[in-house]
């Protein structure tokens, strides 16, 4: 389920690029006048005790602020490893399956349009209705549509129920990114939340690697059982695939008690400086948008097209990515404990771009799936940073409108140069959209790191009051 956080979302995808804001009211941080946390006091403990190594404290920090999720952060992280899971078998094979059905690759690039237009076409109803409905009834309403459209293009492969499902199917990831990021913004402290934007990418891609695998692996069983040829395996697959996304429904059901405040933007009408961070927000995420989708929808055509490699062996290279931009997005935290938010996430996504460049010149395998892996790994690792920095900048009135507005320019821009791309890759092969796609990401990191390099980042208390710790995942934060 794609959201504009991710330039994978095609995705999302999306899931989501905002993510929630600091909560200074519940729990008061110790800023420095860079807005970083102060340096722990030097110990008193003799010469000879040891200091714990890096990995020791990251993982001790990690099992600490894990410690604080709430309940309805724990459910909704369930939630996105089970839509994450069906999505990830739409991600490796939906369009391998409109292939073996009998269509070219600028149909695949108008389907991802229509997809993507679904998103950008719903994102400000979407984000007017998080605030109005609440966050969890929201992404109730994002689960049913989206599964109803995955079912309806996996099962009636024509040209107008494909681009039918498509969009039905981007209203609902439209639904489900704009709620997630408000949803775990206002159910964590300022002392966990970056964790916890970072356990929940982690999830999103470890999900994903469980779908890929499914997708990659399950047509070969079902090839066995089923009628001569692929097209019936993929379609039993995705409709496993469309089953296990409806299931993330749930957990969402197990919130039924949780109170959520209504939201009103009024207060934030005049703040015109806080509304005007939103510019260079959705100029980010535009440029973003347009460089993924020309080059990520066609990922697993690249492989085929390219290498003639199996869904399989596809699904292998797809899961491997995830695992690795997982444990690297776990890392996140230490890094930006140190560096910033802000200089680390823009350090990694320009690091990203030399293999982004490989991919496209590149003609042997051996070569091509290790720049594969790494510009996954540090453009997406960079995902939960972002997020968390856009929330704790933004005042809660404008976290919704902020995810809706990114949503939207970012999908739109996806599904514009999907379509673009469709047509170019048919005329001239692979490499031009990688190339292009490595000038956006630059143009976009660079961007949004001058734009806000003198913003101050927000730091958790090193440890959770009693008072917090009471109110966790009691509703939105409204300060």
């Amino acid at each position: 389920m794609p959201s504009c956080s991710s330039d994978a979302a095609s995705i999302t995808g999306s899931i989501g690029f905002s993510t929630p804001a600091a909560d200074a009211a519940r729990l008061p941080s110790s800023p420095t006048s860079r807005g970083w946390p102060e340096p722990c006091p030097r110990s008193s403990a003799s010469p000879t005790s040891r200091s714990p190594v890096p990995f020791e404290s990251t993982l001790r920090d990690y099992r600490e602020a894990a410690a604080a999720f709430s309940r309805p952060a724990r459910l909704f992280l369930l939630c996105t490893t089970l839509a994450w899971t069906g999505y990830g078998v739409n991600q490796v094979l939906f369009n391998l399956y409109l292939v073996e059905a009998g269509f070219d690759e600028a149909f695949v690039g108008r389907a991802v349009f229509w997809n993507g237009l679904g998103l950008a076409l719903a994102a400000l109803p979407a984000g007017q209705l998080a605030d109005r409905w609440g966050r969890r009834r929201g992404l109730i309403l994002g689960a049913i549509i989206e599964g109803l459209g995955l079912l309806t293009r996996t099962l009636v492969p024509t040209p107008a129920m494909v681009y039918g499902g498509s969009a039905l199917a981007g209203v609902g990831q439209s639904l489900m990114a704009i709620g997630a990021a408000p949803f775990i913004t206002e159910h964590s402290t300022a002392r966990e939340r970056t964790h916890l934007f970072s356990a929940f990418f982690a999830s999103e891609l470890l999900a994903s690697v469980a779908g890929n695998l499914i997708g990659g692996w399950l047509p070969v069983g079902f090839g066995r059982l089923l009628a001569p040829g692929a097209l019936l395996a993929y379609r039993w697959t995705l409709l496993l695939g469309a089953a296990i996304q409806l299931a993330s429904l749930l957990p969402l059901f197990m919130m039924r008690d949780l109170h959520e405040a209504r939201l009103s933007h009024a207060s934030y009408a005049e703040d015109r400086s806080a509304v005007r961070m939103l510019w260079p927000i959705a100029i980010n995420a535009f440029c973003i948008g347009v460089g993924a989708g020309l080059v990520i929808p066609f990922m697993n055509l690249y492989f085929r097209s390219r290498f003639q490699c199996s869904s399989a062996q596809i699904g292998v290279f797809f899961s491997l990515a995830q695992v690795s931009t997982a444990l690297a997005a776990l890392l996140a935290p230490a890094l930006a404990r140190k560096f910033g938010k802000l200089r680390t996430a823009t350090a990694s996504q320009l690091l990203s771009l030399p293999f982004l460049v490989t991919l496209g010149a590149e003609k042997h395998l051996a070569v091509a799936v290790p720049a594969f892996w790494m510009r996954a790994t540090l453009m997406q690792a960079s995902i939960p940073l972002v997020s968390t920095f856009v929330m704790e900048a933004l005042p809660a009135g404008l976290r919704a409108r902020s995810t809706s507005v990114t949503n939207l320019v970012w999908n739109a821009g996806w599904a514009v140069s999907a379509t673009l791309s469709g047509l170019l890759i048919r005329r001239f092969g692979y490499s031009i959209p990688f190339f292009i796609t490595a000038v956006l990401y630059a143009t976009a990191a660079l961007f949004f790191y001058f734009s806000f390099r003198h913003t101050a980042e927000r730091g958790g208390s090193p440890r959770l009051s009693e008072e917090a710790k009471g109110l966790r995942g009691e509703g939105p934060a409204t300060e």
